[in-house]
């Protein structure tokens, strides 16, 4: 499905698409629709995110429709089956029964009972601040772009759990070449087997993200050539040259030469059997039994291969500033967090290696 308007150009293909439903309240529906064509032209949001914010953001309003009608009934009291029951039977999943003025003119107060319902339904705390970030998202625009004045507290006292900083776990060299060698032997049809190698190398050799790979066309690739460079769209819309070095372009020409399609300009570089983009769930599947067959953490994903490209990156002297311009991050925060990995790891090291270990020394 896709809606379109001056602003807006969603594409969803959920069925239960908040445009989807009856919005009685034209304001409030033209309103939401210009917030996701915010998201998606002005803040340069990747479908994906918007889509979960649409999806979080139309819960809310469900919510909000069914506490409307329930306003005396004691959240605090009932169990995690009771609210479940609410939701699957009380909720009216078809129709946004609430005007733009009842929207618009919420108050702090009355949105905290939503992030209630949701803690005692055991949501992810990464669900919980996705979810807040979705509201904020809403009403700051109102007040940004629409001039509408809103309750302010909901900008500064609305917050998501805090979540623990979980470090990347950045894969071995020496795992990295287990993984291509278990491709090799494998029963799989030789062209896949080399896109399936190819596309690790680019990922390890890049720091690219999945999606930032899979949108690779063929017209982007330096063919036959040693070195070079490709630009890539990411995050925010934010673009970045990488270079290619000669490792990364010898995989991905190998995989040309055995791929049995016919390649132009317009043509996806990574492609699946059925001559189209490769779907990235294929990969990570594939990767995960690779995985599972040789045992390794459950931590090994391709994604992993882009943390382990910057952490590799650094203990080889590479600065900060360049690794964050590579990964493409927006802020050197999310950069740094890869100079904690490699202190940690020096710490593990320094226990391990430390002369102090060796030296026994009696003092009387």
């Amino acid at each position: 499905m896709i809606i379109m308007d001056k602003k807006l150009n969603y594409n969803s293909n959920n069925s239960n698409n908040i445009l989807n439903y009856h919005i009685p309240d034209k304001n409030l529906k033209k309103n939401i629709i210009s917030w996701l064509g915010y998201l998606n032209l002005e803040k340069g949001f990747s479908k994906k995110t918007i889509l979960s914010y649409e999806i979080d953001f139309r819960k809310f309003l469900n919510f909000l429709c069914w506490h409307k009608n329930y306003k005396n009934v004691d959240l605090s009291i009932l169990s995690k089956d009771e609210f479940e029951h609410i939701m699957k039977t009380d909720f009216n999943f078809k129709k946004i029964e609430l005007t733009a003025n009842e929207l618009f003119f919420l108050n702090y107060n009355q949105i905290r009972p939503y992030l209630f319902f949701i803690f005692f339904l055991n949501y992810k705390k990464t669900s919980r601040r996705r979810i807040v970030a979705a509201i904020k998202s809403f009403y700051r625009f109102l007040y940004k772009k629409k001039g509408i004045k809103i309750d302010s507290s909901i900008l500064t006292k609305l917050k998501g759990p805090k979540i623990d900083l979980a470090l990347p776990r950045p894969i071995k060299v020496e795992e990295i070449k287990n993984i291509i060698n278990e491709i090799q032997n494998s029963k799989q049809i030789n062209w896949i087997k080399k896109r399936n190698i190819a596309m690790i190398i680019i990922i390890y050799g890049c720091g690219l993200r999945i999606a930032e790979m899979l949108s690779i066309k063929y017209q982007e690739i330096p063919i036959n050539k040693l070195k070079g460079y490709i630009k890539i769209v990411g995050k925010g819309n934010r673009e970045r040259l990488v270079p290619l070095i000669p490792i990364v372009l010898k995989s991905i020409n190998e995989y040309l030469e055995s791929c049995p399609f016919n390649f132009n300009n317009e043509t996806f570089l990574f492609l699946g059997k059925n001559f189209k983009k490769l779907n990235p769930g294929i990969f990570q599947r594939d990767f995960r039994k690779i995985r599972k067959k040789l045992g390794l953490h459950k931590s090994f994903t391709p994604h992993a291969l882009r943390h382990s490209f910057a952490t590799h990156m650094l203990e080889g002297g590479a600065d900060v500033r360049t690794i964050q311009k590579l990964l493409g991050h927006k802020s050197l925060k999310s950069t740094q967090i890869y100079t904690e990995v490699s202190q940690t790891q020096l710490s593990k090291l320094y226990e391990k290696f430390n002369p102090r270990k060796k030296i026994s020394v009696n003092i009387k």
